[in-house]
């Protein structure tokens, strides 16, 4: 489909530009008054310019998506039409690919489809998690709460992110580091003593014996290596795009040592906080279960939702529920019975994402006083093999020439 540019005004006059996507000219023209627009020029764009180079790899950064979001939830505020909102922010978006999309959006919007619909065709730049919460806000009338939640939630996750790549910048190094001087032993340095090793009689320790192994596979496959484990690679991103897959990974997200609780404590934070809005909201418990088993961004986390909204709308109480899916803490069925029996379950929700939230916080900030005994551990263990596969043989060539004099 061609991309025309276009030179528009107002009703009251303030020039508008930009571009669209169409089968023709009066096709953009019937588009642009649609929106309100009265067409001065549309020209077809011919060729490729070094603006569409930029603006193809151009990306959206959170900032780009968190500062959209709150531009969206002033407009929505002050009780301006979504379609004229949009509109408005696609003026006011400096980033090109962003303001490409939200003219898109904008279109699909003016055409009837919903605003969640409409992000959904982006997700490289709106994540699922993102699609979701706005598809929950319009399910229960409260597009400003999830909107204003969703601004938390991006902060928090930048936040997070930035703490956790703080946290492991060490650790990543020591390890890259440990890598680099392994592969240059294996490489470089035993070779140059294995000539002087095979010509001895001597049998050779076991760490230097592992290491003239590594040094023969290393040098021989080489290749077969490179393509094993890029296969594995791409075996494994295959595997997780399937529905069992995913189920299965995210799960044992949920199960790796020292940053699993970590996530759990964020998908416990942003289940009690999905539920708690909705709930206020009026929608009703297993209606919102459905919806936040879509909010979570764990598939597994989300099917044990799922479960448990259907055992809801058999009769059973969401308590009984959460605690038979033996996956959700106990403080989360305790808080939830509370406010179940004391009919103030919402208070209790946010109870709980108050206290996941310092919990999040404090669990990151001490990450690397975690990993740094192991890795310590293993540093250790590491430099001890590579130093005894090097000395051994030279001490024991000492002892025996020692020993022949």
């Amino acid at each position: 489909m061609p991309t025309f540019t276009y030179k528009a005004q107002t009703e009251d006059g303030s020039p508008v530009s930009g571009t669209m996507e169409a089968d023709s000219p009066p096709a953009v023209a019937a588009q642009l008054d649609s929106m309100g627009y009265f067409p001065i020029s549309i020209t077809e764009k011919k060729g490729f310019s070094f603006d569409d180079l930029v603006s193809r790899f151009e990306r959206v950064k959170i900032e780009d998506l968190i500062f959209f979001t709150r531009q969206l939830l002033t407009i929505t505020k002050s009780g301006i039409p979504l379609l004229s909102g949009l509109k408005a922010l696609e003026q006011q978006t400096e980033n090109k690919k962003l303001k490409h999309v939200i003219s898109m959006i904008a279109k699909d919007v003016d055409q009837g489809k919903s605003f969640s619909s409409a992000l959904a065709k982006y997700p490289d730049i709106f994540p699922e998690l993102y699609v979701n919460m706005i598809e929950a806000g319009e399910l229960g009338g409260t597009l400003d709460d999830i909107l204003d939640r969703l601004i938390f939630t991006l902060e928090f996750n930048m936040k997070t992110s930035t703490n956790l790549k703080a946290a492991m910048r060490y650790p990543v190094f020591v390890v890259v580091s440990l890598c680099v001087a392994f592969g240059i032993v294996v490489t470089l340095v035993i070779p140059k003593f294995s000539v002087i090793f095979e010509r001895s009689t001597m049998d050779l320790p076991a760490p230097t014996r592992i290491m003239l192994l590594l040094n023969f596979v290393v040098q021989t496959y080489w290749y077969y290596l490179l393509f094993g484990i890029g296969m594995v690679a791409i075996a494994f991103f295959i595997y997780i795009r399937q529905e069992s897959g995913r189920l299965n990974w995210d799960h044992l997200k949920l199960r790796i040592p020292i940053v699993g609780p970590i996530f759990l404590k964020i998908y416990m934070s942003r289940f009690s906080s999905m539920l708690e809005t909705l709930s206020r909201s009026g929608v009703s418990i297993d209606t919102a279960l459905d919806v936040v088993s879509r909010t979570l961004g764990n598939a597994y986390l989300a099917l044990k939702t799922r479960e448990i909204a259907e055992k809801v709308r058999s009769g059973r109480g969401i308590t009984d529920s959460l605690r038979e899916s033996d996956i959700f803490p106990p403080l989360v069925v305790r808080m939830v019975f509370t406010g179940e029996e004391s009919g103030s379950l919402d208070d209790m929700l946010r109870e709980v994402t108050n206290y996941y939230e310092r919990e999040i916080d404090y669990s990151v900030s001490r990450l690397s006083s975690y990993i740094e005994p192991v890795l310590t551990v293993g540093l250790g263990i590491m430099v001890l093999f590579m130093a005894l596969a090097i000395f051994l043989p030279w001490w024991d060539m000492i002892k025996t020439f020692k020993v022949g004099r």
